[in-house]
Formats: C-alpha cells, sequence, structure tokens
C-alpha cells in the first residue's frame, strides 16, 4: 500500500505524548463530557482522572477501531468491544507510571521539558518552534500552558521510568542460567481446536430451517442479528486505481510542478502502468505500475480521495497536489456502494443459530476429532493428521517448544501445561492435550537433535540475550503494576461514564 494511504494506527498512535494529551479536536466526539461536569471521573491514588483525559483516550480508541474497521462503529460494538472499559484500564495504567516514576524520584529538569515541547511537529512552522501556534493549538483544546506542561512532565516521568526498568542490568550467571533453560527444548507438533467454528460442521436439515424461519420469535432473533452486524455487512463504494507520485520533500516544488505536467501531457490509459514504473516515486508502486488496489473512501488523504471518487473510469486527473507531492491518477473502475439486505442473509444466519443451539452436537463432534486427531499424532500418522486438519479447518503447525519462550509459533500455553510438557522422559514423543474452555491444543513433543556449530553462534546468542532480557524487563514492568494496583485504592465514578 502507498506511503501517502492513511496508516490504520499512524494515525491513531501518532506519538505516546501528543496523542495522549492533546489534539483530541482531530478525532470525533463520540461521547462528549456535559458542561459542568465534576473535576474528575476517577481517581487513581491521589491523582485524579480528568473528564478531558477519558474524552481523548475514549475518541482515540473509537478512532482507532473506526479505521481497523473501515467505516462508523455502533453503540452495541462499543459496548461489546469493552471500549469504556479498556479506556478506563489504559488510563490507570498511566496514572501508575506516573506515581511510581514519582516514587522513584524521576523528576525531569525545566530544561527537558522544554525541549520536548519544542520538539513536537504540531508547533513547528517551516521547522521551528512557533509560540504562537503552541498557544492557538492548547487554546482549541482548552488547555492552558500549565496543564499542558504539567502533562509533558508526567510523560518524561513515564518515559524515564520505562528507560531504566527496560535497561536494569541482569546478571551474567542469571542470563547464563536462562539460556540453558531455553536450550532445553523439544520439538512441537501443535493441532489448534476452536471449538466454537466446529459448529459449522452440523448439519442443518431443509426441515429443521424451515420449522426455525416459521416462528415469529426467530424472526426477532434474526432482526437483531442483522443489526448488529449490519454496519460490516454493508458495502462502502470503492475505486480501483493507479498513480504517478513525484515527491516534493526537500525539491523545488516549482520544478517538481513542472515535471508532472510534463508526464501529463505524455501519459495514457494504455501506457500508464509502463510509464509508472518509470516515474513514480511512490515506493509500494515501482514495479507494479502505480497499483493502489481497490480502496474506500477516507482511505487516501483529502485531496487525492476527492478526485478518485469524482473521477470517471477509464481516465486519468490533472496533477492533484497532496501533502506528499504531485500525483496523476488513473481511476480504472469503481464499485458501488450496497445496503445490506435482511432478506438476503435470513437463512444463513437461520443456520448459524440452529448449529449454536446443538450443543450436544457439537460436544460430539469435538470429542470424535480430539479422539481421533489425538490416535493419529500417537501413531506418527501425517496422512490423517493433515486429512483430520483440512477437513475441520484445524491450525495445524510445526516447531519447537522451550521451557523459557514456549512454543515457537505463538501458542499460549500456561505454566502448569509447560510443567506437564516437560515432566517424564523427554526422550520419548508424547501427545499433550490442553482444554481451556474455548478452545483444544494438541501438542506431539518428541527429542529436538543437537544444533550444528553456527559460525554466527555468538551473535545469535547476543540476539536471543537481548530479546530475554526485554521480554524480562517487560515482565517486570507488568509485575510492578499489578503491585501498584493492588497498592493503590482506584475509584471510579462510572455514573460519569455511562456504565
Amino acid at each position: 500500500m502507498s506511503e501517502f494511504t492513511k496508516n490504520k494506527t499512524a494515525s491513531v498512535f501518532v506519538t505516546i505524548l501528543i496523542g495522549i494529551i492533546v489534539l483530541s479536536f482531530m478525532f470525533t466526539g463520540y461521547q462528549s463530557m456535559q458542561a459542568g461536569s465534576p473535576n474528575a471521573i476517577g481517581k487513581v491514588g491521589d491523582l485524579p482522572i480528568k473528564p478531558e483525559e477519558y474524552q481523548q483516550e475514549y475518541n482515540r480508541q473509537i478512532e482507532f477501531y473506526k479505521q481497523m474497521m473501515g467505516g462508523e462503529i455502533s453503540a452495541k460494538q462499543i459496548e461489546a468491544m469493552g471500549i469504556k472499559q479498556s479506556v478506563i484500564r489504559n488510563i490507570v495504567q498511566r496514572k501508575l507510571m506516573v506515581k511510581f516514576a514519582g516514587d522513584m524520584g524521576a523528576h525531569p529538569s525545566e530544561e527537558e521539558v522544554k525541549n520536548e515541547i519544542k520538539s513536537l511537529p504540531y508547533f513547528l512552522t517551516n521547522g521551528q518552534f512557533d509560540i504562537n501556534r503552541y498557544k492557538s493549538l492548547l487554546a482549541a483544546n482548552r488547555l492552558t500552558p500549565a496543564e499542558f506542561e504539567a502533562d509533558v512532565v508526567n510523560q518524561l516521568k513515564m518515559k524515564s521510568t520505562q528507560a531504566i526498568v527496560m535497561n536494569f542490568p541482569l546478571s551474567k550467571g542469571y542470563m547464563a542460567d536462562m539460556q540453558k533453560i531455553r536450550e532445553e527444548k523439544l520439538n512441537a507438533e501443535v493441532v489448534q481446536i476452536s471449538k466454537n467454528s466446529l459448529r459449522n460442521f452440523i448439519e442443518v436439515t431443509p426441515a429443521e430451517l424451515s420449522t426455525f424461519l416459521a416462528s415469529d420469535t426467530n424472526q426477532k432473533r434474526l432482526q437483531s442479528m442483522f443489526n448488529d452486524r449490519k454496519a460490516s455487512l454493508d458495502k462502502q463504494e470503492e475505486v480501483k486505481a493507479r498513480h504517478i507520485l513525484l515527491t516534493t520533500e526537500g525539491k523545488d516544488e516549482a520544478k517538481v510542478k513542472a515535471e508532472i505536467e510534463k508526464i501529463a501531457k505524455e501519459v495514457t490509459p494504455a501506457n500508464f502502468a509502463k510509464l509508472a514504473d518509470k516515474y513514480t516515486e511512490d515506493p509500494s508502486g515501482k514495479g507494479k505500475g502505480g497499483d493502489l488496489g481497490s480502496f474506500g473512501r477516507g482511505r487516501m488523504v483529502p485531496e487525492f480521495d476527492k478526485v478518485a471518487f469524482e473521477q470517471k473510469p477509464g481516465t486519468i486527473s490533472a496533477p492533484i497536489k497532496t501533502q506528499f507531492g504531485y500525483h496523476l491518477l488513473l481511476v480504472e473502475s469503481k464499485t458501488p456502494a450496497q445496503i445490506a439486505k435482511l432478506d438476503d442473509y435470513k437463512e444463513k444466519f437461520a443456520k448459524e443459530l440452529i448449529q449454536k443451539d446443538k450443543v450436544e452436537e457439537i460436544k460430539k463432534l469435538t470429542v470424535d476429532i480430539s479422539n481421533n486427531m489425538k490416535k493419529a499424532l500417537d501413531a506418527g500418522n501425517e496422512k490423517e493428521v493433515k486429512a483430520l486438519a483440512d477437513k475441520y479447518k484445524l491450525q495445524h503447525s510445526t516447531g519447537t517448544v522451550n521451557r523459557l519462550d514456549g512454543v515457537s509459533n505463538g501458542v499460549n500455553l500456561t505454566a502448569e501445561n509447560m510443567k506437564e510438557i516437560f515432566s517424564g522422559d523427554l526422550t520419548k514423543p508424547a501427545v499433550h492435550l490442553f482444554d481451556d474452555g474455548a478452545n483444544i491444543v494438541m501438542i506431539k513433543t518428541s527429542p529436538a537433535p543437537a544444533g550444528k556449530t553456527d559460525l554466527n553462534e555468538q551473535a545469535k546468542v547476543a540476539q536471543d540475550n537481548a530479546g530475554l532480557k526485554n521480554a524480562l524487563s517487560r515482565k517486570m514492568m507488568e509485575q510492578i503494576l499489578k503491585k501498584l494496583e493492588e497498592d493503590t485504592k482506584v475509584k471510579i465514578y462510572s455514573n460519569m461514564i455511562g456504565e
């Protein structure tokens, strides 16, 4: 995807500093605090949670999910995803970090605070700090310089504290012991069974479907299900396009404009892809004929987006100026928006609900698949393992497992699971089954052959140690925050946030 496309996460997590503190006007106010709200909606120890803090974090998360899901999100979706709870959790974690920083004596100097503020891109004009821009942006967010600078102090406290924890010294002996634990590893063949997904393999007869649809109660269930999913079922208008980009950063803009105008006289729909490969300065489009694929409204920067959706298919635009430079755009085709209708989904949803209600059949199928898969793994019957995995769309992978890092393919195992895997005779193959209620994980372990001597072994060990140190530092921070939360009185006025 082109670099001028709105990045789904970059526009949300702008910087840890400014994204948390200011510029809430960038985001849609889904839940604005009413005038006359109290000064705090909660407290973490003696640190208040201001209404505007909650609002900014709430808006940030809403914007993130809007971009991830490709459009507006409903109140039901907000509730289902637990966004309000996530907002509070994030704010509480930040407050605990500020408290911990204070306890450690982390206090940035006045000079550090000034330098941090002066480095923020939002306050720069032509690369220089602009005091008037600084004041006007704060005023637009109803913040005084004193309030903003106090927040910057807290952010710098957190950053310095995180740096201390992440660089906490670990003894060579400790690292050597950890490396020995890591080196004790086994080969692992992993099969994951999602019980919820198995319901898709439960048969529903035409008679069952007909009976279900004849019920008024079930019709209401279908309507409710459709209402909850409609936003994701609707298909927005899309454009399939190519572009040629000439960047302006660090260049004479007049010369770039003249160059794009010259290319515009040369390019046609027939030769556009060839000339895009020749001229475009968009790395993602080079060698692909400037292909942008298909995209919906709001995915591109505004100036580009406007032209793309107004232009006729098969035509090339005049030069378009954006923050990235000058573009020529070829719209290849357009797909009109489609509004989802319940009638198109009734049978599909009805089948889904019938399958979900067949609890005993799902249990039986789960047991049958588990037993058959365990037998196949025990016997080393690779053909049967693959057949079962393909038939029921199970996740099947191979890798390694060690006491320190767990399974290399990212399967989450508990400490008890790990204890079971590394108990008994590790020189013989063994099949382990773990059931957490929603999923079943089967792991067949076998001895891993001794590693061959590697010329880069020293570099590999150093890399592993760095990763281990980072993992231990993160774990330490988690434990610190957990302990702080246990020892700190946290009060949330839930009536103020609509919970």
